[in-house]
């Protein structure tokens, strides 16, 4: 993307590190903050939620200490937060790091999150109803999710064509803002007006799916299953949104003696593989990305890192 056509209303350069999950996208962010002056925004919907932290790889303390990150523990589990949301607070920190005379660099996974930022799809805020949810839960349980898919289609199309219509979370969430508000969410076209390099680590698939498999592992030798017995002795329990992601659904049915640890792993590295296929799906239909080849390399590679540099200075000027 250009320079705005208005100058005096142009916003600062703005970078992003997107890509599939087990990619390599935080190695290779904190490894570019050693020859630029960035930091962070992580564009991940699991890391917004305070105390879900191993289940959802978030950063470290050793890597926010060495590098600023931002937009991640902003709200509880049970908490309502949208893609709007998220675009106010992600653009607040644009502000606030360029003011500071360093680089935005968005790093994560959610497409969707990258693309409201980048491309003004920032749906209005959205309604949100703890009855109505309980009410579509009840439905989903008894009926399945076919028929919720064609009132959905009926009440949004637009929405319902646009979303992953087998993924029940997100049924359940379109339909319940289309029921409260009576019909389509209405975008906000304001496209971000200043330049964009927006980059990807590109990983063969074999590869890939390995990482997963090996991540999977590591997050249950790493303490996900005392993390999930600390959030439902908060409250959170498994009917909730975020604790049905990969890794929180298949611990809570570990301790709740449904499966073993074996299942619990394998189950969720493969609802991992299928979350990074989807998101490939996604960022390959930008040709904005400049995907940089990494092989098997480590992100944090100094050819990988430096190529990613010198792309960012070729495209931001």
């Amino acid at each position: 993307m250009g320079p705005s056509a208005h100058p005096a209303r142009a916003q600062p350069p703005l970078a992003a590190i997107v890509g599939p999950t087990a990619s390599g996208k935080s190695a290779l962010a904190l490894a570019l903050a050693d020859r630029l002056p960035i930091e962070i925004l992580v564009a991940d919907s699991r890391q917004i939620y305070r105390g879900m932290d191993v289940g959802t790889a978030k950063p470290s303390a050793v890597d926010r200490a060495r590098v600023p990150h931002h937009l991640l523990d902003m709200v509880a589990p049970d908490a309502a937060f949208t893609v709007a949301d998220w675009v106010q607070r992600a653009r607040e920190a644009v502000h606030d790091v360029a003011q500071r005379g360093r680089l935005p660099l968005v790093v994560g996974g959610t497409g969707l999150y990258v693309s409201a930022l980048v491309d003004g799809f920032a749906f209005e805020r959205q309604p949100w109803s703890p009855e109505v949810r309980r009410r579509l839960a009840a439905e989903l349980e008894t009926d399945g999710l076919a028929p919720l898919v064609a009132r959905l289609a009926t009440l949004d199309p637009p929405t319902a064509a646009r979303i992953d219509r087998a993924n029940p979370r997100r049924v359940l969430r379109a339909l319940e803002r289309a029921e409260l508000t009576g019909g389509p969410a209405a975008p906000t076209a304001e496209a971000y007006r200043g330049r964009v390099a927006l980059l990807g680590l590109a990983r063969p698939r074999e590869l890939l799916a390995r990482r997963i498999d090996e991540r999977a592992a590591a997050l249950f030798a790493a303490g996900l299953l005392d993390e999930v017995r600390r959030l439902q002795a908060a409250g959170y329990g498994p009917e909730l949104g975020p604790m049905t992601g990969h890794g929180y659904r298949e611990a809570a049915r570990l301790l709740a003696g449904d499966c073993s640890r074996d299942e619990a792993v394998a189950t969720t590295a493969r609802r991992t593989r299928q979350y990074a296929k989807r998101q490939l799906t996604w960022f390959r239909r930008d040709l904005r990305i400049a995907w940089i080849p990494a092989g098997e390399l480590p992100a944090d590679d100094p050819r990988i890192v430096a190529r990613a540099a010198d792309l960012l200075r070729a495209l931001l000027g």
